[in-house]
């Protein structure tokens, strides 16, 4: 589901992130073997609750209050982020590039290898707020400038809940909200996660939006029209298929190709024209073909037969390409749009802040007292008054007075505080004498 926005966000971030960890991975497991998918790490805990999906940490960061200019954001909406965050970091700690749980997912506890953050948690919350804070520069940047869904998008997003509705959530035998709640967070339900859907889809738009500025433009074509030359130029040096390895990796290193090898296409699992192409009929094997699409620019390939898929035990065709990157959308005004974004968020030219959830009560904040008798017996009474809240709230100057004098409130005496907040005094009062009928 991820559109260009949160792609370039997210490959702007986590180069700092990668950065920071000095690009070195944590073990030499193989990144292609590992799920990025946090879901399907969690084999012991309880699937069908939040913390089944992803693990005991990240509850902790969730339901915040958050404010964008003066204007207070769905908490849904940000818990949305903060789990996309968490879903993408799991990932680089999957291929082994930072920490992670038992689970597999990121360990938030873990110390931050690099010296700008003192936990991985640290560097999650910045990464998930930059997050949030882009969405709402974009969304407002497309108010301004008259952006709006289109049809194509609506419909796309009423088809998501459709099959939310009609297929997913029945399928793991729960309502919708229950499913979404699992997924998405607290408070999630339908009309909330459509909210976060449309604004997520807008953010992408005004992207788009913004790569068809006339100054942009001619440079995508420019880049494709080169991309494509230098990848028939490959084609045609080659006299077989073998040829193009030796060609393509010598490519690789000067730069012109972008990625390079032979890879096996299982259906569903590749962009269309990729897999088109490998699923053409009466292929013949040796056979080769320049192919271009819009994701990434223009495929040299060739067809080297059929392989067996370790996943699904099918065969499948086996494809030699050489990439000669040239995507329909202009990487030079993305990464433009994303420097843009960052920097104002870097010169803090919002209003961004998240308000603070009251801290947990602690011994120290209580008192303990006895303060009336009844019939002659004492009886124990306890009082638990939040300290620092009573005196944010104003109210410690009388009465802080009258506990200090030892004056009584109403019928209530109250003593001086002990130095031990578990010790508790007892003081009995002599009952009052019955008046006289």
């Amino acid at each position: 589901m991820k559109k260009i926005t949160a792609i370039i966000l997210g490959a702007a971030l986590s180069a700092s992130f990668i950065a920071g960890c000095g690009n070195q991975k944590l073990s030499d497991t193989d990144p292609t073997a590992a799920s990025t998918n946090p879901n399907t790490a969690a084999t012991s805990q309880n699937p069908q609750s939040f913390e089944g999906l992803y693990g005991n940490q990240l509850p902790r960061y969730m339901d915040f209050e958050y404010f964008f200019d003066g204007q207070p954001l769905m908490k849904q909406e940000t818990n949305f982020y903060f789990i996309n965050a968490f879903s993408d970091l799991t990932s680089y700690a999957q291929m082994g590039y930072c920490p992670a749980t038992s689970l597999g997912y990121i360990d938030l506890d873990a110390q931050y290898s690099g010296e700008e953050y003192n936990t991985y948690g640290d560097y999650f919350v910045y990464y998930a707020e930059n997050s949030i804070q882009s969405t709402c520069i974009l969304c407002d940047r497309a108010a301004k400038e008259g952006i709006t869904l289109d049809d194509e998008t609506k419909k796309s997003i009423d088809d998501m809940m459709e099959e939310i509705k009609t297929k997913t959530a029945p399928a793991a035998g729960l309502s919708v909200n229950d499913y979404l709640q699992m997924h998405y967070g607290p408070g999630m339900d339908e009309e909330s996660f459509r909210k976060v859907i449309e604004r997520y889809y807008l953010a992408d738009a005004y992207a788009q939006h913004y790569c068809t500025k006339p100054e942009f433009t001619e440079a995508i074509q420019a880049a494709k029209d080169e991309a494509l030359k230098a990848a028939t130029k490959m084609k045609d040096s080659c006299k077989t298929i073998d040829d193009l390895t030796g060609l393509a990796e010598t490519a690789k290193e000067n730069g012109t190709v972008k990625d390079q090898g032979d890879i096996a296409v299982p259906k569903g699992k590749m962009v269309k024209k990729f897999e088109e192409w490998a699923y053409g009929e009466n292929r013949k094997v040796g056979e080769m073909d320049i192919i271009y699409a819009p994701e990434y620019g223009y495929f040299v390939v060739g067809y080297l037969g059929l392989t067996k898929d370790e996943s699904s035990g099918t065969e499948v065709p086996l494809i030699r390409y050489a990439l000669f990157y040239a995507p329909e959308n202009n990487q030079e005004a993305l990464q433009k749009m994303s420097d843009e974004l960052l920097q104002e968020i870097k010169d803090k030219k919002h209003d961004f802040h998240k308000k603070e959830k009251k801290a947990p009560l602690e011994a120290t904040d209580v008192l303990i007292v006895v303060f009336f008798t009844l019939g002659g017996v004492a009886i124990l009474a306890v009082i638990v008054i939040l300290i620092k809240n009573y005196m944010d709230n104003g109210k410690n100057g009388k009465n802080a007075k009258n506990s200090k004098n030892g004056k009584k409130s109403g019928n209530k005496q109250v003593p001086q505080k002990s130095s031990n907040p578990k010790a508790v005094k007892k003081k009995e009062e002599e009952p009052e004498d019955e008046e006289d009928d």
